[in-house]
């Protein structure tokens, strides 16, 4: 009964450990935004992996704040090399995330579509119309060769367009005749 105890016992903690590699350490970096000199931001920054690291999963959050409101565009790469080593990362997700910094809650969610094509693994997002708040960039994935491998990021960041004067007073004008268009049907209905 002792030994069978201790068999169970065995398995469990081998399991857990196991359990244990099979997923890398969530990486979460405050991300330093570096200007473009005409109101917006450029970020690079990536993550690189070892054979220790063999098909284990990754979701690593690169975290940044914006003061007003900005469009953005991301793309992120993975290449892989077919040598006596393999080196292979195979990206799952690639989003850009508002989050509440108190609770922790995701507000919004926006996802990046996957454009692989060839010896690399690409993937593309664009967010417009981004508001005042916390964010962060997600790259998820796992360690597909044996050599590890790395993923390179970049995020940009530029102020949202804001409509000329001009935009503002066609549509003023553009409501204005339709008041009196819809006045001269009612008037002629009654």
């Amino acid at each position: 009964m002792k030994i069978k105890s201790i068999l169970l016992a065995s398995m469990i903690v081998g399991a857990n450990l196991i359990g244990v590699s099979a997923f890398a350490a969530e990486k979460t970096v405050n991300l330093s935004l570096v200007s473009d000199m005409e109101g917006g931001f450029n970020a690079h920054f990536g993550n690189d992996f070892n054979s220790n690291d063999m098909n284990s999963v990754f979701s690593d959050k690169y975290k940044f704040t914006l003061t007003g409101a900005y469009d953005s565009a991301a793309s992120v790469t993975s290449s892989f090399l077919k040598s006596g080593t393999i080196k292979d990362l195979l990206i799952t997700s690639f989003n850009i995330v508002q989050y509440d910094p108190l609770t922790s809650s995701v507000l919004h969610t926006y996802t990046g579509i996957n454009t692989t094509g060839g010896i690399t693994d690409n993937w593309e997002l664009s967010a417009s119309g981004l508001t005042a708040g916390s964010y962060y960039v997600q790259v998820g994935g796992k360690v597909v060769g044996n050599g590890g491998g790395s993923y390179g990021t970049d995020l940009t960041i530029s102020m949202a367009p804001v409509p000329e004067p001009e935009t503002y007073a066609m549509l003023g004008l553009g409501l204005g005749l339709m008041g009196v268009v819809a006045r001269r049907k009612k008037a002629k209905a009654a």
